[in-house]
């Protein structure tokens, strides 16, 4: 693709975002006073002929970090989209000392975001992908938190299969985990302007930013002896941020977890870890044929344990009942106002109950907006250390992916 085509693409998603700016009831005052909007747009035309690319000013950042969000088709928390919390750090990996200071960066937005237990949502944007394709700042790391995955010498895996290829890189690269159980706290990677940093094992060093929850059950004390346990603040390190053209491949996110994340996927999904057979067998479930169920009535104890846990720590956590009701009323809020909500009916949909909530009984187009979203990107994982960014295998034929 030629500079002209690719300039003129990065143009036109521009002008889409800050119409959609400018339209937008609070965000957009100062756009829509006469020629404002139409100055802007000849400043981004002409910086973009000079640069290949162009400058967002705070206040677009910050629209479009919330835009990103509320059009991100996947998730059935952006109703609170309006609330999230955007930090500017673009200018941080210009620091001297980069690699410490992207860290102090990332441990306060762990932090913050925790607040106690009353999760606050929070991006963290770093510096945008150059017009080379080089991107000054990635992580290796899927998110802040994550349980690494240990094959073991007799094939079995140890902790989160999910985390098996992170896991090896930094066995590889000198990692020597304080423990190694199903729940060992992997430690950062990062890679700054093609270099990758040593490892920094975080949660070793200070325990104390490990917010978990331990797992118990409201009308089984026995629960305790599986040992299960997560983290509080699900932390996205990965996914690249896209507004009005511009990609920023290190934006860490979070909201607060739904209760079927945890007990319907992570532990209960039998590629992670697959523990339904010792729940069923703790509460002396027939698990002979699947006919008698007992997959499912090991699920609602699971989830049980999940919402109990979490309300008993004091951590927010929403169900998929609640969360569900609220999306559809976002929805048809946003219909009143003449705004089509996208959305992607098999991830909004909860993995247990789903005909119970709304979502199972609407249709959505799952038409992404292109301008300014959350996209999936190849991992530093497998790109190697140039620090440009190639294209995924899966890129041309998903629309959730980044070319």
């Amino acid at each position: 693709m030629s500079n002209t085509i690719e300039q003129n693409e990065l143009q036109l998603e521009a002008s889409l975002f800050l119409e959609a700016m400018a339209a937008d009831s609070r965000a957009g005052k100062s756009l829509r006073k006469p020629g404002v909007l139409q100055r802007r747009l000849i400043e981004i035309a002409a910086e973009i002929q000079s640069t290949g690319t162009y400058v967002h000013s705070k206040s677009e950042l910050e629209f479009g970090a919330r835009l990103a969000w509320r059009n991100s088709n996947r998730c059935i928390g952006r109703h609170f989209w309006r609330s999230l919390e955007v930090r500017d750090c673009r200018s941080v990996h210009d620091q001297d000392n980069a690699v410490d200071a992207v860290q102090q960066t990332l441990t306060d937005h762990l932090d913050d975001a925790f607040n106690g237990g009353r999760i606050r949502s929070i991006v963290s944007v770093f510096a945008p992908r150059k017009p080379d394709g080089t991107d000054p700042v990635r992580m290796k790391n899927h998110q802040l938190t994550r349980y690494a995955g240990f094959r073991l010498q007799n094939g079995k895996l140890l902790g989160d299969p999910d985390s098996e290829q992170m896991t090896a890189a930094c066995l590889d690269a000198g990692w020597h985990p304080t423990r190694r159980d199903a729940f060992t706290p992997l430690p950062w990677q990062f890679v700054l302007d093609g270099s990758t940093s040593p490892l920094i094992d975080v949660f070793a060093t200070h325990p104390d930013r490990l917010h978990e929850v331990v797992l118990s059950h409201p009308d089984l004390d026995g629960f305790s002896s599986l040992k299960l346990r997560w983290y509080a603040v699900p932390l996205l390190a990965d996914m690249a941020m896209k507004i009005g053209g511009i990609v920023y491949p290190f934006a860490p996110f979070n909201g607060f977890y739904m209760g079927t994340e945890i007990g319907a996927r992570n532990l209960a999904d039998q590629h992670r870890y697959n523990v339904l057979p010792d729940v069923a067998t703790l509460f002396g479930l027939d698990v002979t044929s699947n006919r008698t169920l007992w997959r499912d009535r090991a699920l609602v104890e699971l989830n049980r344990a999940v919402i109990h846990s979490f309300d008993a720590a004091g951590v927010v956590l929403g169900d998929h009942h609640q969360l569900g009701a609220q999306f559809e009323a976002f929805c048809q809020a946003e219909s009143k106002l003449g705004r089509e909500m996208t959305g992607d009916w098999s991830w909004l949909n909860a993995p247990m109950a789903a005909s119970q909530t709304p979502q199972f009984h609407r249709e959505f187009n799952n038409d992404v907006v292109g301008h300014t979203n959350f996209f999936y990107q190849k991992s530093p994982l497998s790109e190697g250390n140039s620090g440009k960014s190639t294209a995924s295998k899966t890129a041309g034929a998903c629309p959730f992916h980044l070319p």
